[in-house]
């Protein structure tokens, strides 16, 4: 589940930067709706896609990783974890710090690979 989370997390991000969440929010307050009617009527609805992108996205990587895993006949990560957690004290816990610490880091080097240079546009001829 934790290796699911960065691939989440970009797929929502990428829905809720593409829909205006402020003047959404703002015009369903103004004609009344509370935050329950904001979040579950207008806001997870523009998401959809983008929660369902995560989700096909996460499945087809554990589907990857189990057929590599049979394949290879090999365990996968979490069913390895699980058997040094039954044979060896330290190295289960030491493995998830490290499996964590490189998802997360991997992640932010992708945001910030991903960032770009920002939103000024230079036009052709122009300066």
């Amino acid at each position: 589940m934790v290796l699911s989370f960065p691939y989440m997390f970009r797929a929502v991000d990428t829905g809720l930067r593409a829909i205006d969440v402020r003047t959404l929010t703002e015009a369903a307050q103004s004609l009344g709706a509370g935050w329950g009617t904001v979040l579950f009527r207008v806001i997870f609805p523009n998401l959809r896609v983008a929660i369902l992108s995560g989700v096909f996205l996460t499945f087809a990587i554990v589907i990857g990783e189990f057929t590599f895993a049979s394949l290879l006949n090999w365990p996968a990560f979490g069913p390895y974890m699980e058997y040094l957690g039954a044979t060896r004290a330290y190295e289960p816990a030491a493995l998830a710090l490290v499996s964590f610490t490189l998802t997360w880091s991997l992640t932010m080097l992708i945001q910030y690979i991903g960032r770009g240079r920002g939103t000024e546009t230079q036009v052709a001829g122009t300066r």
